[in-house]
């Protein structure tokens, strides 16, 4: 027993010592992944930014980071009525619930200025602020590097050559000021604006990740970019909020150990060597046990009941906008074809080649789609039309 307690120590030993050795040895990776988190020093965290903020202003500005509940924050110290900060939130998606929704738009009305940096919005407030964006190509589509950055107030084009530029917004409201877009060849498609709210104003931007660390770092024109689009905060006093907060702040007296690789993979290890013990050793002492039937898969039966009920209580006009909204994704992903086209005859010409589908009915369909765009009320027998057509088509096409 005394034998095999210490080959067990000498084996854990070197494998410890072993991993320690390769974590220390090996040349750490880039991490490409789009964190937005304020600590993070890869490619698209945005430390450097966080860093740099406070800079990038005539006069130094303040940054407070807000860590605290939205909902909280904006209850205390009288700010939704008497704004003292101009908000900041850069993440991939902005969605924290129609309260929080509800008290920024009358943080805004109030006059506080809002920045809002993200590729995915909250569909109530875009609808709110009558505003929607889309894809304007597909990402098989060969015109990547002809794509630019600009900023109206500048109109010089810069490239942004680690970033996939395919969001444009394609709805505005008048009171909409465009404030810099994507540059393709003549056309200036936005993708920052800002929206008069009240006595304030909120500033949306789709492409966040041209605010990460890898663009300060990698060119002045890119890292000025950055700076003139904060500049529409007054560079007083910014309240930044950080999303990443409550996950970075670890409760687990093993943060230590799970924050650094060598010692992750060895508490790892450590835990499949005792798993496989109590497997074996339980495989020995088990008794016989009654078989117990799983239960049964209902996951079909629970997604029909849920597509009934979103149909039954769904909104026509919502589903038609989206039905076509999927629909052209898949042509442009299929097909090739630019559906920013969809009125030229150029167009029909090429989608009915490439599917295979005789123009008279690929005619009928994008003369469908066009009047559905146009609308925004429609009826039941609206949608079923409008999927009639879709479907005839796809089955047409092979699709």
């Amino acid at each position: 027993m005394k034998g095999s307690l210490k080959f067990s120590v000498f084996i854990f030993t070197i494998v410890f010592g072993a991993i320690g050795i390769i974590d220390l040895t090996s040349k750490k990776p880039i991490i490409w992944d789009r964190t937005f988190d304020q600590k993070d020093k890869n490619p698209f965290g945005l430390y450097v930014t966080h860093e740099e903020l406070p800079h990038m202003f005539d006069k130094q500005a303040k940054v407070i980071d807000i860590k605290e509940d939205l909902f909280t924050y904006f209850e205390s110290d009288n700010r939704l009525n008497a704004p003292k900060e101009q908000l900041l939130f850069i993440s991939e998606a902005f969605d924290l619930g129609d309260a929080v929704n509800n008290r920024i738009l009358k943080f805004a009305t109030n006059g506080g200025k809002v920045f809002i940096a993200a590729e995915q919005i909250n569909q109530k407030l875009l609808d709110t602020l009558q505003v929607d964006y889309e894809y304007f190509y597909d990402n098989q589509d060969d015109i990547e590097e002809e794509i630019k950055v600009e900023l109206t107030q500048d109109g010089i084009p810069i490239s942004f050559n680690k970033s996939t530029l395919d969001y444009s917004f394609t709805k505005l409201p008048k009171s909409a000021t465009i404030l810099g877009g994507l540059r393709y060849k003549e056309h200036l498609l936005p993708n920052f604006i800002s929206l008069k709210i009240g006595k304030g104003s909120i500033m949306l931007h789709i492409t966040p990740e041209l605010f990460g660390n890898y663009y300060l770092l990698n060119n002045q024109k890119q890292y000025q970019y950055v700076a003139r689009a904060f500049s529409y905060l007054d560079g007083q006093t910014i309240g930044w909020y950080d999303f990443k907060s409550k996950y970075n702040e670890s409760k687990t007296p093993l943060r230590v150990l799970l924050n650094h690789m060598g010692l992750r993979q060895a508490w790892y290890l450590l835990l499949v060597s005792l798993l496989l013990f109590l497997i074996f050793k339980s495989r020995r002492e088990q008794r016989a046990v009654k078989t117990v039937l799983p239960e049964p898969n209902l996951s079909k039966q629970f997604c029909e009941t849920i597509a009934t009920l979103y149909y039954e209580n769904g909104s026509p006009e919502n589903m038609v906008h989206k039905k076509i909204d999927y629909f052209l994704h898949d042509i442009r992903k299929k097909f090739h074809v630019d559906t920013l086209l969809i009125h030229e005859e150029e167009f029909l010409e090429n989608l009915s080649e490439r599917s295979g589908v005789s123009k008279e009915i690929t005619a009928e369909m994008i003369q469908l789609i066009t009047q559905c765009q146009k609308g925004s009320h429609f009826t039941e027998q609206d949608l079923r039309n409008v999927n009639t057509k879709i479907e005839e088509f796809k089955v047409k096409a092979e699709m």
